[in-house]
């Protein structure tokens, strides 16, 4: 039988586990009951939403890369997102050079204009009061002519106070991938790599004891 105090420390690792897995951030789907905010950028094969749904996170693009927002969440299971620019929406101003936008907060257009559209890209849409990141994963290759996108800040997913539906896209960030066709890089989440050394941990406790002729 492990001891007493062997058997304390277990639990009280656990308990750890459980206050890391639970500080870590994660990402909702973007259908729901009552809504579907996927369609909102056409063009787009996958989306997700970071949560909580009111974080009001920021996309962080302060070197290094690793760093970024979208790399420290993994966001579609990648950790190598490179920054290419962004589309200011209030100020009208667009720093990508993969990509021309035009149109307000409520819904606009967006076109390709590289050459390589076999990359695989990403935008990455911010409101900021009380809600959070939303991300479109666009189709390889990029649809050629001018896409659609509209708000997908609505309620719900989001819930806002007051009359209000939806609320206005204050920032088009985009990313895109260097090495699309490689294997996907997420790295374990904290909580994953803790319960991982709790269960090595478990397993050197048991086999110490049985070696000693404890059971």
């Amino acid at each position: 039988m492990i001891t007493k105090i062997h058997l304390n420390f277990v639990l009280a690792g656990l308990g750890l586990f459980a206050v890391v897995a639970g500080s870590q951030a994660a990402t909702i789907s973007c259908t729901g009951q009552g809504y579907d905010i996927s369609g909102n950028v056409l063009g787009a094969s996958d989306c997700l939403i970071l949560s909580p749904l009111s974080g009001e996170a920021n996309d962080s693009t302060s070197p290094p890369a690793s760093s970024y927002t979208v790399n420290t969440e993994s966001f579609f299971g990648q950790n190598t997102w490179q920054f290419d620019g962004k589309f200011e929406v209030t100020e009208q101003t667009n720093s990508s050079s993969y990509f021309n936008f035009s149109g307000n907060g409520q819904s606009g257009g967006y076109g390709f204009t590289g050459m390589n559209n076999s990359m695989q890209f990403m935008f990455v849409l911010k409101d900021g009061n009380n809600t959070n990141l939303v991300a479109y994963l666009l189709s390889t290759p990029v649809l050629a002519g001018t896409n659609t996108y509209s708000t997908p800040f609505t309620s719900p997913p989001f819930s806002f106070s007051g009359a209000s539906s939806s609320k206005d896209i204050s920032r088009i960030s985009v990313y895109y991938l260097s090495d699309p066709g490689g294997p996907s890089t997420g790295v374990p989440e904290p909580g994953t790599i803790a319960m991982l050394g709790l269960g090595l941990l478990g397993m050197g406790l048991i086999s110490r004891h049985r070696k000693g002729g404890q059971y």
